[in-house]
C-alpha cells in the first residue's frame, strides 16, 4: 500500500475538495508512491512525534493540523517538515474537510455530550450550501440544564483537564458545539438565538458579548475538542487497511501544562 492509497480512502471519507478556502489539507510532505507499512495518527506534526516515529520505523504521519499551514520561508533543523523529507516519513494533513464533514469532529463532539444521533441536526456555520456542509452541529435538548451542568458535561465528554466558561443567566435548551477555534461562533449564537455554545479558543471579548447577550459559552480546549478525531480515525484506517500497522503516538498529548 502507498501513502496515495490512504490518501484517496481518507478523501472518501472527509474529501479534501470541501477544505475552507484557508485551509492547506492533502499530502504535504513526501512522495504519492512511498510504501506505507507503518503509519502514526495524530493531532498536531510536533518534532516529538516526528522523532518517534523515525525511532519507530514509521513511513507515514497522517494529522489533523496541516504541517504545512503558513508560507515557510526557509527550512532547517528545527522544522519538522525538515526532519520529515530526512527521515522520508510523508505526511497527510486533513484538517477543515474532517472540521465539516458529515460524521466528523463536530458529529463525534455531539455523540460524545449524549445529544444523540447527529445526522440530521443543523449545521452551525454552512460553508456549503449547496451540500449542506459546514461547520458546527446545533443540538435541542430534550431538558432545560444550566451553565454549570454543562460545563461539567463538556469536562467529562472530551477527558479536559478543566474548562474555561461564561454563564449566560438563562435555562439552556438549545446548543451549539463546534471543534477547535470557536470565538467567531460566539456571535452566530447571538444572532439566532442559539443559548449555548461549546467550542476551544474563545477570546475575552467573546465571553464578554457573550455574558451581555444571555449566551452561555463553554471553552473546552482546541486540543480536547479535536484530538477526538484520532481514535476515530485510528479505527477505521486500521479496518480498511489491515496490513499497515497504524498507531497513535505517545507524544500526541497536550503540549501545555496547567496549575
Amino acid at each position: 500500500m502507498t501513502a496515495d492509497n490512504i490518501y484517496r480512502y481518507i478523501d472518501t471519507i472527509a474529501p479534501f475538495s470541501i477544505q475552507d478556502g484557508f485551509d492547506n489539507s492533502g499530502l504535504l510532505v513526501g512522495d504519492r508512491s512511498r510504501e506505507v507499512k507503518k503509519a502514526a495518527v495524530c493531532l498536531d506534526i510536533t518534532n516529538d512525534i516526528v522523532e518517534e516515529c523515525h525511532s519507530k520505523d514509521a513511513d507515514l504521519i497522517i494529522s489533523h493540523h496541516p504541517v504545512i499551514f503558513t508560507k515557510i520561508r526557509s527550512l532547517d533543523s528545527r522544522s519538522p517538515v525538515y526532519r520529515m523529507i530526512s527521515y522520508n516519513i510523508a505526511a497527510i494533513c486533513a484538517h477543515t474537510n474532517f472540521d465539516m464533514v458529515r460524521g466528523g469532529i463536530s458529529d463525534i463532539m455531539y455523540r460524545l455530550l449524549g445529544f444523540g444521533d447527529p445526522e440530521n441536526a443543523p449545521v452551525l456555520d454552512l460553508i456549503h450550501r449547496d451540500s449542506g456542509v459546514g461547520y458546527g452541529r446545533i443540538a435541542d435538548l430534550s431538558e432545560e440544564t444550566t451553565a454549570d451542568r454543562l460545563a461539567e458535561l463538556s469536562k467529562k465528554a472530551f477527558n479536559c483537564r478543566g474548562v474555561k466558561y461564561c454563564d449566560g443567566g438563562k435555562p439552556i435548551k438549545r446548543v451549539a458545539v463546534s471543534s477547535g477555534a470557536g470565538n467567531d461562533f460566539v456571535y452566530t449564537c447571538i444572532n439566532n438565538s442559539i443559548d449555548a455554545l461549546i467550542s476551544g479558543d474563545i477570546k475575552h471579548h467573546g465571553f464578554v458579548d457573550a455574558r451581555n447577550s444571555g449566551v452561555t459559552v463553554i471553552d473546552a480546549g482546541h486540543y480536547a475538542t479535536e484530538n477526538i478525531l484520532c481514535e476515530m480515525l485510528l479505527g477505521k484506517l486500521k479496518e480498511e487497511f489491515p496490513d499497515i500497522e497504524f498507531f497513535i503516538p505517545e507524544a500526541n498529548g497536550e503540549i501545555c501544562r496547567y496549575i
